[in-house]
């Protein structure tokens, strides 16, 4: 099986991604797991959705033609950034219901 470079350099840029929006939010304190229990949890982290998010940006500008390892640690940066101060603006918390 003949794996071509691109392939390569694209994998690499998944993975600088997801390893440059970890290292930013750990810088700006985002927890790593939410709180418990995490099915019940709404609480923003850096495994869900700060990830999946620069994982997400990242191929969206591979598809429209931007491609690179800086492309992969700006996006990575911007999603670490995008979680912590403008997620829960955008998609807020849903109300939860009091049981008795």
């Amino acid at each position: 099986m003949i794996i071509h470079a691109n392939v390569l350099i694209t994998i690499a840029s998944y993975i600088l991604a997801v390893v440059s929006a970890i290292i930013v939010g750990l810088i700006l304190r985002i927890p790593i797991l939410p709180k418990r229990p995490m099915r019940h949890s709404w609480t923003i982290s850096l495994i869900f959705p700060t990830s999946i998010i620069a994982l997400g940006l990242t191929a969206i500008l591979f598809k429209l033609g931007y491609e690179g390892l800086l492309v992969a640690v700006v996006m990575g940066v911007v999603s670490a950034i995008f979680a912590k101060y403008f997620l829960e603006r955008l998609l807020p918390k849903p109300q939860m219901e009091e049981s008795n």
